[in-house]
């Protein structure tokens, strides 16, 4: 029996065994087929044995699913059925998707079609994407369809756990998405949860701050309060994003903990609001929007950060819009018990009591759900706890084990050396000018080339004076390059002290011309552990993502080494 897709030959069994095969053929659904010679009932106990149909050894990558396919007949004889092999060294021509000799006896064909219309019971399982068995089907001869749900109890379940799971989970849970995502989810809705309560009893104060129940405030004051706090939104949205607009990306959760921080702010605000006077409550509305709106830029833009990093699948938008109806029916639940403490409490102490709890657990909720985050892009932080690891105890940390390592709000950026001294501070600069500094310190500078990058390293004077290492990368150099130039300047601050204030910077090889009376420069020679494979593989293999540029940040100078000697008079 010849197949039409590439398959590899198998040796032939045994006489009179049974040879179970199965074969893989792209489709754009994965079903499992299995043929009943008479169909009596689900559990008809059946004669069958399996034998191979034809197909492909591997899944073709234009397809997201595979179609596996299995026939029950009896052989007359115990031979294996030959297979045509493609030559998989010769070029793929569109004829070899067809019979050789079309005016011979076509070969037979075991397609979709043939295996459903045959006149038999067909069980079909299909195949998500990622290679797990979903829905179960029967197709009977009839061409009536019936799922497959196992038990009665089952099946009263199906549909409401059907339900809920295309209704706010993506399709494929938990397969679709990483493995972080149902434990952030959670902690996310309840943090959304207790700040829909805040924000009712907030926006009661907020409505008094207005002049709702006031007899000597007027519709004027009202609206012009408003269109000032709408104009004081806006402006702060425009400033918070074209100032830390680039940032937010490589240290999304710290954003997204900060966004909740602002908005948690805005509803204190707007609650002692009522007790200013005129000008102090416009001042504090205005402020209060102030904060809300960098909530939602700093809230928008982490969110994107973090659910490219959930979507495993190609499935961001679906993934997006499961969060927005998660939130939603959230929020309805948050609106009714809202409702209900709104009605029941009106006194200011109680009021108060009750913000600062809710404020409480939602924070609370929050900085749980982004520390379940375990992201594999290395940002400044997460590269500093990466790297010390290694170098101080020979390990290569998991994105879970710097995820429960790593600080959310509070790190200072200090590099320890060997001894655990804060000695230096690494950044990548601006600018060229940044990277030498000020006039009066140039001097100090030692200038160290890497591979792709060039470090300037200032010295280590004491714990009042840190070093400084600024690193410029050169044009071309790929986030890997970026990596390393980090790495090798922790490692030159992990042997600074007061008697190696440049660590090893100053090393015997360097070279330094006579000419030059500008700031030293060096030829940077290979490190032990920056550039040790062993770190590299492994930082792979515990999926480390090294093609991400998230680590040296948007607003970091690259200088291109092709410049110029330009002579200067004196």
């Amino acid at each position: 029996m010849a197949g039409r897709h590439s398959a590899s030959c198998l040796p032939a069994p045994a006489p009179h065994t049974l040879q179970p095969q199965q074969v893989i053929v792209p489709f754009t659904a994965g079903i499992c087929t299995r043929f009943e010679d008479t169909f009596v009932s689900k559990r008809a106990t059946l004669h069958q044995i399996f034998c191979l149909i034809a197909g492909c050894s591997q899944t073709s990558p234009l397809n997201a699913t595979a179609l596996a396919l299995r026939r029950c007949t009896m052989p007359s004889s115990p031979a294996t059925p030959q297979l045509k092999l493609m030559d998989r060294q010769r070029r793929f021509e569109l004829t070899d998707l067809f019979p050789k000799d079309p005016y011979g006896e076509p070969p037979k064909r075991h397609g979709i079609a043939e295996l459903v219309n045959s006149g038999k019971a067909v069980e079909l399982v299909e195949i998500e994407k990622s290679g797990h068995q979903g829905r179960r089907w029967l197709h009977f001869p009839n061409h009536q369809n019936e799922r497959d749900t196992g038990t009665p109890a089952n099946r009263r379940l199906l549909g409401w756990r059907k339900w809920l799971f295309e209704a706010f989970v993506p399709v494929g849970f938990p397969s679709s998405v990483s493995s972080d995502y149902a434990a952030y989810q959670t902690y996310d809705s309840l943090q959304a949860f207790f700040s829909t309560i805040t924000s009712l009893l907030a926006n009661r104060a907020l409505l008094q701050g207005l002049g709702v129940g006031d007899a000597n405030s007027s519709a004027t004051y009202a609206m012009l309060l408003t269109v000032l706090k709408d104009a004081t939104s806006r402006i702060a949205t425009i400033i918070f994003a074209h100032r830390f607009g680039l940032v937010i990306e490589p240290e999304a959760k710290k954003y997204r903990f900060l966004a909740d921080l602002f908005n948690d702010s805005a509803f204190f605000l707007e609650l002692f609001s009522p007790y200013f006077g005129s000008f102090g409550k416009a001042a504090a509305l205005c402020v209060g929007e102030a904060l809300r709106a960098v909530c939602g830029v700093a809230a928008g833009a982490s969110k994107a950060a973090l659910s490219a990093h959930f979507a495993q699948q190609d499935n961001l938008s679906e993934l997006n819009a499961k969060e927005a109806s998660q939130e939603t029916a959230i929020g309805l639940i948050g609106l009714l018990v809202g409702t209900i403490i709104v009605h029941l409490v009106e006194n200011q102490t109680v009021v108060l009591v009750m913000m600062v709890v809710l404020v409480y657990m939602h924070l609370r909720m929050n900085l749980k759900g982004v520390r379940a985050v375990q992201l594999k892009t290395l940002n400044k932080q997460r590269a500093s706890i990466l790297f010390e690891w290694y170098q101080t105890m020979g390990y290569v940390l998991t994105p879970m084990k710097v995820a429960e390592m790593e600080s959310i709000l509070f790190w200072n950026g200090k590099i320890t050396n060997a001894l655990e001294e804060p000695v230096c501070r690494i950044d990548y600069a601006r600018s060229f000018e940044d990277a030498m500094g000020t006039l009066e310190t140039r001097g100090e500078v030692i200038v160290v080339d890497g591979f792709m990058h060039t470090r300037f390293v200032r010295p280590y004077c004491s714990p009042k004076k840190l070093a400084d290492i600024k690193i410029i990368m050169w044009e071309g150099a790929e986030p890997q390059h970026v990596i390393l130039a980090w790495f090798s300047a922790m490692q030159t601050a992990y042997v600074m002290e007061k008697s190696v204030p440049y660590g090893d910077a100053r090393k015997e090889d360097f070279y330094r011309s006579k000419d030059d009376k500008g700031p030293e420069r060096l030829i940077d020679q290979l490190h032990g552990g920056a550039r040790d494979e062993l770190l590299w593989e492994k930082m792979e293999r515990y999926s480390w993502d090294l093609k991400a540029g998230s680590l040296e940040g948007g607003d970091s100078a690259r200088i291109s080494t092709t410049c110029s000697r330009v002579s200067v008079d004196h």
